[in-house]
């Protein structure tokens, strides 16, 4: 008679417990989630003035590509258009008191973050506030996952037309105004061929807005580090930085949820980008950064990353099948979801 009379009282208690976890889940989740909406901007990032002289001039342009951006191939097939990108010359070159970092929002858990530049400790040290103002920076505290050896960031020193660096911006999100994940910064790059004198060129840094944490980097998918290192093999980058990016840690999810998250991600760009219905995306990719596991942490932390990860995705992921399997039967597919579905799809 006492063990059954004190299985109700057992239950009822894991009942509220489950129930006070979940609210208290919901409530994080929430604060999370308005705080991120108060960082949207008024207004778009400013754009360098000498960039916008060279434009208004239909001048060449300079400008420093990292990430997928280091192999020519992907570059001259990024545009959204279709349009294929010719660059006028295509090179290695470094930059001092920067670094390559993982910091712009990505699609979580599939990739957690892209690449951009940030500046490090040292360019602060080296310049003022006025001298940063005038180049438009504004100071943060940002860290790397995992640091490079030395104060420097390698990549592709790219020479393009006007009109060949707007698809390249383009492609990139760039005018899409306060939500913008890239804003325009000036460098100057040093090519490796000595014989040839430093220019001045522009870089993508990730917007305030942009920005997956303050304070500390994420880490790239395999997918994408492995585009990374094809790309700077292809261009011939420092074999010291080649094996920090080899080095790297790099997160690859399972079969299971790479598909779940395609699908989910399908349906989520039609409420983003067809109905204006940001909120509902900007509450799920919080909710995955929430259960996103390190590589470097345990496997069995890991597998419970991905296990909790699949239970977000999969009512945005049934419907995104749906969809799917509607456009495909149709045959009405969009080209830019073909290249969605493709550009995810593949493997490294």
């Amino acid at each position: 008679m006492k063990e059954s009379s004190a299985t109700p009282l057992v239950v009822s208690a894991c009942v509220t417990s489950a129930a006070l976890a979940a609210a208290t889940c919901i409530i994080c989740v929430y604060r999370r989630t308005i705080s991120i909406s108060k960082k949207i901007p008024k207004e778009g990032p400013t754009r360098p003035q000498f960039l916008l002289d060279a434009l208004a001039a239909n001048e060449d342009v300079y400008y420093f590509g990292v990430g997928s951006n280091l192999s020519r191939c992907r570059l001259e097939n990024r545009s959204m258009s279709g349009k294929k990108i010719h660059p006028i010359s295509f090179e290695p070159c470094v930059i001092y008191d920067f670094r390559l970092a993982f910091n712009l929002t990505g699609i979580p858990p599939m990739e957690p973050a892209m690449g951009s530049i940030e500046p490090l400790p040292s360019f602060y040290e080296e310049n003022d506030d006025d001298q940063m103002n005038s180049r438009q920076l504004r100071r943060t505290e940002s860290k790397a996952f995992v640091a490079y050896e030395t104060n420097e960031c390698h990549g592709a020193l790219i020479k393009l037309s006007a009109e060949d660096y707007d698809l390249v911006y383009q492609s990139e999100g760039g005018g899409s105004g306060p939500t913008q994940g890239y804003e325009e910064i000036e460098v100057t790059c040093v090519p490796y061929d000595k014989s040839k004198k430093p220019v001045k060129a522009v870089a993508y840094r990730t917007t305030e807005f942009g920005r997956v944490d303050q304070i500390q980097d994420l880490w790239p998918s395999k997918r994408y580090m492995g585009i990374i290192r094809s790309g700077a093999a292809e261009l011939g980058l420092e074999a010291s930085y080649q094996k920090w990016l080899a080095d790297h840690p790099a997160h690859e999810p399972s079969l299971l949820l790479r598909k779940v998250s395609i699908n989910s991600c399908l349906f989520m760009g039609v409420l983003h980008f067809g109905l204006n219905l940001h909120f509902i995306p900007l509450l799920q990719t919080v909710m995955l950064y929430q259960v996103l596991v390190p590589p470097t942490a345990p496997v069995w932390k890991q597998y419970l990353g991905e296990v909790a990860a699949v239970i977000i995705l999969f009512p945005s992921s049934l419907l995104g099948v749906t969809l799917r399997t509607i456009l495909e039967k149709s045959g009405k597919t969009p080209p830019i979801v073909k290249k969605f579905i493709e550009h995810f799809e593949e493997t490294t």
